[in-house]
């Protein structure tokens, strides 16, 4: 019998599975898939790898926000490649604008171009800074931190202390794919910008990278991975705990402690039924609001001719972030630019991971409604009708049309181009309706709509992107949470 089972081996998976072997615990974890990853998936196509969702992030140097759970998850020598101080050039009604790291040459970048709102500014980092210092606070069980922030929506926090309204579109830049909605609460909308303006860092590799070397902790420390194992259903016994789970090939697993770190819809489907599980609490948890999905235009260069840039890149097209159109007919407006780690093919056919003058791939990201894809929701990946993929190479036109605005030698140096929908995410990661964020947070919802790790069940615990907050620092931050209550209740 395991000591504790991880089902799903996305990053939150995996960061579990680390946490949890390093405290001793003889852990497993079990992937559906064939390939680990979930969101952080890469796949090649002509020598090149393409990641599927990470790209970059914030805060992973000693002395920054995220370097503390990167030393837990033994991520902290990664290769991470700094970007510019400039780390975000955005592009809004027809000026130009740079966000500098740092956050006392971010504050001074953004008033010397809006100095009658210095003192918002300020306001706006002094609470980044608050939240850096408060952010382990949140996961340390007994800590008594109240984390108020998450039920002030930051729209209308926003709007009290700027008021210029080029500034305040400005300020949503970086979090453009990040599912922004007048409700979105403050502490997630500042708790993202934060760790980039500490510092930003792309990972040579990708998204690849990172979860190989989770894989190698694991099975150093000791634990197990399984792909190709759906867990299709759970069984319990009268004391409300959780005795074994199924696999979809007949083969059963049993532990002290279970972690679910799918969606949480997904885990609630193969919860038992049972007396403790209230129909209330299902009903709760599969009529949540989810986030918005991205399409994604991943586009292979030719080789040496699109400079590389060190830096992201924001075109912000619509009047209002805050409520723009991301339905099937609007047209793509808004879109951030990543360029990848520059990759080089030796004659061993290795690829090798540079900071060069060129880039090899690029990727293209604009938010998608799941409604855009919703008339093609019965197909699936390879099977796909005609008007699905002609709706998907229109918006793959527009998005290099507007990329290329800014990147003069970027359309006629394409070699290939691959795209991505929120039905590919729901395909490949099980997210429900392809949200690329999980459920939507909301300040008018108990705890701007965070969600308890703990279930019905004694030994039954949740995990991942849906219960605090999205991307590396949100899911990190959660899995700490959870192992942190499974080490404690096993003292």
């Amino acid at each position: 019998m395991y000591d504790t089972i991880i089902i799903g081996g996305g990053y939150g998976g995996l960061t579990c599975a680390v946490a949890l072997a390093k405290a001793g615990q003889r852990v497993c974890v079990l992937e559906k898939g064939r390939v680990l990853g979930g969101a952080f998936q890469t796949f090649r196509r002509k020598g090149v790898t393409l990641d599927t969702g990470f790209h970059h992030i914030g805060g992973v140097a000693s002395g920054e926000m995220m370097h503390p759970m990167m030393e837990t998850f033994g991520l902290a020598d990664l290769p991470w490649v700094r970007l510019d101080e400039q780390f975000l050039t955005v592009h809004a009604d027809g000026e130009e604008y740079h966000l500098r790291c740092g956050y006392e040459k971010f504050a001074q970048t953004l008033g010397d171009r809006f100095p009658d709102d210095r003192k918002g500014i300020d306001e706006l980092v002094a609470t980044m800074r608050e939240i850096a210092q408060n952010l382990y606070r949140t996961v340390e069980l007994g800590s008594g931190y109240e984390n108020r922030l998450m039920q002030v929506a930051a729209k209308g926090w926003i709007e009290e202390r700027i008021s210029n309204p080029r500034l305040r579109k400005l300020l949503c830049a970086q979090a453009l794919t990040t599912e922004l909605t007048p409700d979105l609460p403050l502490y997630s909308f500042t708790q993202s910008l934060n760790s980039f303006v500490q510092h930003t860092y792309r990972v040579a590799g990708g998204g690849e990278t990172v979860i190989e070397r989770l894989r190698q902790n694991i099975e150093r420390l000791g634990g197990e991975i399984r792909t190709g194992c759906e867990v299709v259903a759970m069984s319990d016994n009268e004391e409300g705990q959780i005795t074994e789970i199924r696999c979809a090939d007949g083969s059963s697993y049993a532990a002290h402690n279970y972690i679910a770190t799918m969606h949480p819809a997904v885990s609630v489907g193969i919860m038992p039924e049972s007396k403790r599980m209230r129909s209330i609490y299902r009903r709760r948890i599969t009529q949540m609001a989810n986030s918005r999905g991205i399409f994604t235009v991943q586009l292979a260069l030719n080789p040496d001719k699109v400079r590389y840039r060190n830096h992201i890149i924001s075109i912000l097209g619509s009047p209002d972030p805050w409520n723009a159109d991301y339905s099937q007919g609007s047209d793509v407006k808004d879109l951030l630019i990543h360029f990848n780690v520059p990759q080089n093919e030796s004659e061993t056919n290795e690829i090798t991971h540079t900071t060069g003058n060129f880039a090899t791939n690029i990727d293209l990201l604009t938010p998608m409604d799941n409604s855009a894809v919703e008339q093609w929701a019965d197909s699936h990946v390879g099977h796909r009708p005609d008007g699905y993929k002609a709706f998907k190479e229109q918006k793959a036109r527009e998005c290099i049309e507007l990329a290329a605005k800014h990147i003069p030698e970027l359309k006629e140096n394409i070699a290939a181009v691959y795209t991505s929908t929120p039905l590919t995410y729901r395909d490949y990661t099980g997210t429900k309706d392809g949200s690329a964020y999980g459920i939507r947070k909301s300040a008018s919802l108990f705890a701007g709509g965070m969600l308890s790790p703990t279930t019905p069940f004694k030994n039954l615990y949740l995990a991942g992107q849906s219960l605090m907050l999205h991307g590396m620092l949100g899911v990190g931050m959660t899995s700490l949470l959870v192992t942190n209550i499974i080490k404690n209740a096993g003292n």
